[in-house]
């Protein structure tokens, strides 16, 4: 294939996505405190009549009411608060650094490299810690001096004052608003898998998501939430019984996925009436009419989930009346620190993609930085001491692949450009009062908050065109400069990024077979453990079991992501499938992650269930994707040989084929039919995903 075809449909993919707009909106409680931190910044500063007080006020609520909007796991409280000391000091500490002048360079290398691995606990608080960083410049280019400087600190941790006082505003709604968040996002997935039944493929991030914000509460607020980690569980058991029922047409499935979607409403919203008002309706009560087999599986676990659903609507505020127990912490870390360890380590390892980004923000905002300094005001038609503003857009386009940064790229270039324009042509009549000056930057900053979600160029449009206002209301510049130097910085800036990420790329197309390998190897973990439950009863320990199953989840969830990324990336030729044969792997993955659960599903709960024979099958089943995975890490055809021979030898020649018992009532040995069912369907499920490896599923 011709390489300069496929640059040319991937630019042409990064524009249209840059040009997207989303119709999405920050949370209107959050929206509103912020818009009430900003206006009264503004008055306060309109009211001493000192215009520098009122432009640093403005900066300060700004940056750190964007902070209280992005979405967050901890309370609105807590992320105020942090964001605001925090911003407060790296603005004062900016102070300082400005003495070091060019010597500068070498701090913000390391406080860009500490924001970018914060990024492995999230994108969004990545992004907080990027805003930290950019407080540093702000001082750090702005400051006249350090007494001046400080005053102008000062003002700035005023403003962030403000936003931590604007969260005591009512209303307050439900203790641990993200989890529940999340928590409902769980259910509604589970209800969407539960409508489509044998086609339906249900994701392992709306889990991730849900369990990464439960993980990350402090010892001190896992009793107060003990009702939402049994719902995580109870979430855990219902994915199981869905998944082992999947293929079944005795299913009532719009009646179940009806009682699941009641369940995430009501999470969501804390009303008992969203419960009630669904579970009235006529397709959840066909659910009592339902009978047999499926019926006793599934019905248990939704029961239990309406119950504990119940249970935290009548007492989320009463803390401690809810006996969390140790089933109910399985597969989160005993603490958010340790989570937090576990989080920075993955993100340390090379190859890993969050490490080369971590790489790609300490080089860009050293490199904005200093090219911001060098070009100075662009020959007289920009603005002095602007090297932040290129920093600041090179290290906010930078992202952990190919689509997001060039689409952000594209799209913060051409939103500052137009508001660059559109502001100048405002200020041309000489009609702007300081009043007005005021009045209009207040308004282009509570626009830039509606538009915080809807995409960056249309987010770019009002913040360029608030910072110009804010230039002009203050007096550092003309207007003129001010419009046209602000896009241009924003222009420098994104390019910059954009040709980092080039020079240092992470590609995906490179990595699939390695991601492939690493995902194989966390199922090889979980079937072994799991098939070698079956030799005794209770050999299976929860907590190892909770944690093999997220890391697998995990790995799934980064194939998954690097497989959607192949459609932005211009190299996506050279990858070894094509799109036919991803979807493949895709759902071949699927099929061995549902083995799994159904192997799960069938363990002995006695010691009359045990099927000792199964512990030779499990060591095979071992060796066997250990060698796959080897096969697929060197990028070569699997070559680990046939596992329906080893398992026919082994059910041949043992006693794992041998159903009858006189015994047993029937004289069939059910603890045996079940371990051979759930040994056959791990065969299957293997052999599926090798055939797609190959480029030869069926």
């Amino acid at each position: 294939m011709n390489t300069g075809r496929t640059w040319w449909p991937s630019l042409a993919h990064t524009l249209t996505a840059a040009a997207r707009v989303e119709r999405r909106w920050s949370d209107p409680q959050n929206l509103m405190r912020a818009a009430v931190a900003l206006v009264a910044g503004s008055v306060i500063g309109w009211a001493i009549d000192d215009r520098m007080a009122w432009a640093m006020m403005m900066v300060g609520t700004f940056i750190c009411g964007i902070c209280t909007l992005l979405p967050a796991t901890r309370t609105r409280f807590s992320v105020s608060l942090i964001s605001g000391a925090v911003f407060s000091a790296a603005v004062f500490a900016g102070v300082y650094l400005h003495e070091l002048g060019w010597w500068f360079l070498p701090f913000l290398f390391v406080g860009s490299y500490v924001a970018g691995l914060w990024r492995a606990f999230g994108i969004v608080p990545g992004i907080r810690a990027c805003l930290m960083v950019i407080g540093v410049m702000i001082t750090a280019d702005l400051s006249p001096g350090v007494d001046q400087g400080l005053v102008m600190a000062r003002w700035i941790a005023v403003g962030a004052a403000l936003v931590v006082a604007a969260q005591f505003l009512p209303p307050y709604g439900m203790r641990h608003h993200s989890q529940r968040r999340n928590l409902a996002a769980l259910y509604d997935a589970l209800a969407g898998y539960a409508a489509e039944g044998p086609a339906g493929r249900l994701p392992s991030t709306p889990f991730t998501l849900a369990r990464t914000a439960l993980g990350v509460l402090p010892s001190s607020a896992r009793r107060p939430a003990g009702p939402l980690f049994a719902l995580y569980g109870a979430a855990e058991e219902v994915r199981r019984a869905l998944k082992t029922t999947a293929h079944s047409a005795d299913v009532p499935r719009t009646a179940v996925a009806t009682v699941l979607k009641a369940v995430a409403a009501a999470v969501r919203s804390g009303r008992t009436a969203d419960l009630d008002t669904a579970l009235h309706s006529p397709a959840a009560q066909e659910l009592e009419r339902w009978r047999g087999t499926e019926a006793d599986l599934v019905l248990p676990r939704l029961a239990e989930a309406l119950g504990i659903t119940r249970y935290t609507l009548r007492r989320s505020d009463r803390p401690g009346e809810f006996e969390l127990g140790e089933h109910h912490l399985v597969g989160f870390p005993a603490d958010a620190v340790r989570f937090a360890r576990q989080r920075v380590a993955a993100a340390l390892r090379p190859g890993a993609p969050l490490f080369m980004n971590t790489v790609r923000l300490a080089v860009g905002a050293t490199a904005g930085e200093a090219i911001g300094r060098w070009t100075g005001d662009f020959g007289g038609h920009g603005l002095p001491s602007h090297g932040f503003w290129a920093a600041l857009t090179t290290i906010l386009v930078l992202f952990p692949d190919y689509g997001h940064t060039l689409t952000r790229g594209w799209g913060r270039s051409a939103g500052s450009v137009i508001g660059g324009v559109v502001a100048w042509a405002l200020l041309l009549p000489d009609i702007w009062n300081h009043g007005a000056l005021v009045v209009a930057a207040t308004a282009l900053a509570l626009l830039s908050f509606c538009t915080l979600l809807m995409g960056q160029w249309v987010l770019n449009i009002f913040i360029t065109a608030w910072i110009v206002f804010l230039i002009g209301g203050i007096g550092l510049a003309p207007t003129t400069e001010a419009a046209w130097g602000r896009a241009a910085d924003t222009v420098v800036g994104a390019l910059l990024g954009m040709a980092i990420f080039l020079i240092l790329p992470t590609y995906h197309h490179n990595r699939l077979p390695g991601l492939l390998a690493r995902w194989v190897e966390a199922q090889r973990d979980l079937f072994g453990t799991l098939l070698d439950g079956y030799a005794r009863a209770g050999a299976v320990d929860p907590a190892v079991l909770g944690t093999l199953r997220h890391h697998a989840r995990h790995a799934r969830e980064q194939l998954e992501a690097a497989i959607a990324s192949l459609a932005h990336e211009p190299r996506s030729h050279r990858a070894r499938w094509n799109t036919t044969e991803l979807a493949a792997i895709q759902a071949a993955v699927f099929d061995v992650a549902r083995a799994a659960t159904l192997v799960h599903g069938s363990l002995p709960r006695t010691p009359s269930d045990a099927v000792p024979e199964t512990a030779l099958f499990a060591a095979e089943v071992r060796d066997h994707l250990d060698r796959l995975a080897e096969d697929l890490a060197l990028d070569t055809p699997p070559q680990g040989g046939s596992l329906h021979q080893v398992f026919d030898r082994i059910a041949s020649s043992g006693r794992l084929a041998q159903l009858t018992d006189p015994t047993a009532p029937g004289g069939v040995s059910h603890a045996r039919s079940r371990a051979l069912t759930a040994c056959l369907q791990t065969v299957t499920s293997v052999e599926h995903l090798e055939r797609a490896a190959l480029g030869r599923a069926a």
